[in-house]
């Protein structure tokens, strides 16, 4: 029953603002605490209208000149600007589909994904403000990782950074439980004009988001250890090898199909 009232606050949130704006703006501030630690800019453009949006980050046109890396050697602290390239995440709410620029070892490849349906559970008396906004807990499992994210009923707009979305507000700020990986809003406005969306529209260039993650960023041990064959000289064979190259660390750790894959 909070299911369905959670859709319909939604719809009526959705269809109320979009009465009054059409396009709305929001730029985050994205903490990667990973092995080198990353401090990037996101700029969130949002479509109300035609329930659109696209996700920019890092080098997003009048938000950053690049990222921020931290890191320590020797006992000194080093903070080092290098410049990005431009990725960007682009939803299509009415059919249900993800269009992405990703970048893996120096290489471009433009990704289609599908939007899943967060199961978020509201069920929660916590409040805070964040900044000027005020905001209401919930929490939702996504790919692999447990998050915790703030919204407000201020902005009844149900998306949010990266692929996050359907909550009854915008979220203000969300983080996986090991605080790997946070998005917090800087700043928002509403927009005069139009997004520029970025849609790839030659199928020729685009890989599924199975075949990208499975074969490109999360390859099997034994794909690894032929990649490193092939780049040995004729007649040298490789007999044993290891890594943690299979240890997955980016933001989507586990998926769907490999659950379904598990079921048979």
């Amino acid at each position: 029953m909070k299911k369905i009232i959670n859709i319909i606050l939604i719809l009526f949130g959705l269809l109320t603002y979009s009465q009054n704006q059409k396009y709305f703006e929001v730029v985050y501030d994205i903490y990667y605490n990973t092995d080198v630690p990353q401090i990037k800019k996101g700029k969130l453009q949002i479509d109300i209208a035609n329930n659109h949006s696209i996700f920019h980050i890092g080098k997003a046109k009048d938000v950053h000149d690049g990222s921020l890396v931290t890191t320590s050697e020797d006992g000194f602290n080093y903070n080092i600007q290098y410049a990005d390239i431009d990725r960007f995440i682009e939803m299509d709410f009415k059919s249900s589909k993800i269009y992405s620029k990703e970048i893996h070892k120096g290489k471009v490849y433009f990704v289609k994904d599908s939007i899943l349906n967060l199961n978020w559970n509201l069920n929660y008396d916590d409040e805070k403000k964040i900044g000027s906004l005020n905001c209401k807990k919930a929490t939702a499992y996504f790919r692999g990782r447990n998050y915790t994210a703030w919204y407000t009923l201020e902005i009844p707009l149900p998306y949010g950074p990266y692929k996050f979305h359907g909550l009854p507000g915008l979220i203000v700020s969300i983080s996986d439980s090991s605080n790997t990986f946070t998005w917090t809003i800087a700043s928002y406005k509403p927009l005069a004009n139009k997004p520029n969306f970025q849609y790839i529209k030659k199928p020729e260039s685009i890989i599924s988001a199975k075949k990208y993650f499975s074969e490109i960023r999360y390859p099997s041990f034994s794909e690894q250890e032929s990649i490193i064959q092939s780049k040995l000289p004729k007649g040298i064979k490789l007999i044993s090898a290891t890594s943690d190259a299979h240890i997955r660390k980016g933001i989507e750790i586990k998926f769907e199909w490999e659950e379904k894959m598990k079921e048979q």
